[in-house]
């Protein structure tokens, strides 16, 4: 004996299955998204041309050379580049002092720090009359790739220009940390340019 099963109970079953599938296609979807949206942006991926690009080869950092009289400067701007060798690149960073196939250098040749966006303000308020709404911050730099052995320049970028803004409001305590904000930043976007450029080649 075969039970006939209603048409109703079929077709109730088959949107059960169809909406499982569909939950799992999105729960799968945003892990995957997830999961490449956190951390550093992979820069190794693909296959390169250029003949300092292969995995696995060594590479040392030297400190930066900061002639801008913003001091700490290139502490910030070593660690940046220090970080992203380390997790989005396809070479081995060495230690200070240590012998490697590749040499990086660079040099930060200036720092400017200048009020944009004027504010009136109060007018019977002298303090307060054409205070600066926002402040942008720009940074030079140039960094060289080096042979190890030799020290033959490789690849020379020179004038990299950084720049980005911050708001400023009446909170005079706030105005360093929100330009420290923003050099990080600027550290960051530098690191990464500079070495997609050096990983494609380009000169």
């Amino acid at each position: 004996w075969h039970p006939e099963i209603p048409d109703e109970f079929l077709f109730l079953f088959l949107c059960v299955i169809s909406v499982a599938s569909v939950f799992r296609f999105f729960l799968y979807s945003s892990m995957f998204v997830l999961s490449t949206a956190c951390g550093y942006h992979r820069l190794d991926r693909q296959q390169r041309t250029a003949p300092w690009a292969k995995t696995g080869e060594t590479i040392r950092l030297a400190r930066f050379r900061n002639l801008t009289p913003r001091l700490g400067l290139e502490d910030r701007f070593t660690k940046a580049l220090e970080d992203r060798l380390v997790a989005a690149s396809p070479w081995r960073l060495v230690a200070q002092g240590e012998a490697s196939r590749w040499v990086l250098q660079g040099t930060l040749e200036s720092y400017s720090s200048r009020p944009i966006g004027l504010s009136l303000g109060n007018a019977g308020t002298t303090a307060s009359a054409g205070s600066a709404s926002r402040v942008e911050v720009a940074v030079v730099a140039s960094v060289e790739l080096l042979e190890g052995q030799t020290g033959v320049v490789m690849l020379s970028r020179r004038g990299l220009t950084f720049s980005n803004q911050y708001r400023v409001d009446q909170n005079f305590a706030s105005f360093d940390s929100r330009e420290a904000q923003v050099i990080e930043s600027l550290a960051d976007d530098f690191a990464e340019s500079f070495l997609t450029q050096l990983l494609e080649g380009i000169d």
